[in-house]
């Protein structure tokens, strides 16, 4: 019998600044990179045994997002995890806010779901 249960790797790879090209990410890893560079992370990380990616949609405001998903298209869905974050701070207030930015995320991710979803800054949450 296979257990369905996720299995957490010890380390994530995060991707604070990945796509950010402004000054905001500037001296940050992966600011100054571009596609090519960051497909070459994921390469070696994904070598090494790499197999959780973390993002937050307010990483440069969905961009590390979406050049993750770009990035991780060149690998099986099933080969790798993904983690983002819900962030009440930018969410407004409708009552369906939560899986508004979650549907946010997938569209900038390319995929139909998401591993670990975690609430960003939860402060006076």
């Amino acid at each position: 019998m296979t257990s369905d249960k996720l299995k957490t790797p010890t380390i994530a790879l995060g991707t604070w600044a990945w796509g950010d090209s402004g000054e905001t990410g500037d001296g940050y890893f992966g600011s100054s990179l571009t596609q090519a560079g960051l497909e070459e992370v994921a390469d070696k990380a994904h070598a090494a045994g790499f197999t959780l990616w973390d993002t937050a949609i307010v990483y440069g405001m969905g961009r590390s997002e979406t050049m993750l998903g770009e990035v991780l298209k060149r690998y099986a869905r099933s080969d790798y995890q993904l983690s983002t974050k819900f962030n009440p701070r930018i969410a407004g207030t409708s009552d369906t806010s939560m899986a508004d930015m979650l549907e946010q995320s997938l569209a900038n991710l390319g995929t139909d779901y998401i591993d670990l979803y975690w609430i960003h800054n939860p402060a006076d949450v």
